[in-house]
């Protein structure tokens, strides 16, 4: 609560709702998702996770073991939120390997079909 409360003070409610999930809706919550960061620390929960070695490696292959980048660049108008690189949620690899194999990185997408 006290994050998304401080997302809304700082930029409205507007922009917090597509960086922010409202208390009770964090994916977080599931047990599912979760933050990753480089060995550095120099990019804790940032976009420049997305051009470290790091990051990339997450995007590139993180459907093999059963997870997903789950907000990507170019999606932010289907799934509601902003692009986090760091931000990677288990999915099982039955159905990150289909996502992958569709060429298919959201969910919202991959459920529409």
């Amino acid at each position: 609560m006290t994050v998304y409360n401080n997302e809304v003070k700082q930029y409205g409610q507007a922009k917090a709702d597509t960086q922010s999930a409202k208390p009770g809706y964090s994916e977080h919550q599931t047990g599912l998702a979760m933050d990753v960061e480089d060995g550095a620390r120099k990019c804790e929960v940032s976009d420049c996770f997305g051009t470290l070695p790091e990051g990339k490696w997450v995007a590139a292959n993180a459907y093999k073991y059963g997870f997903i980048v789950r907000y990507t660049p170019g999606k932010e108008s289907i799934t509601g939120y902003r692009a986090e690189p760091w931000h990677i949620r288990y999915i099982c690899t039955e159905l990150s390997n289909e996502m992958h194999k569709q060429n298919i990185s959201t969910l919202e997408e991959f459920f529409s079909n």
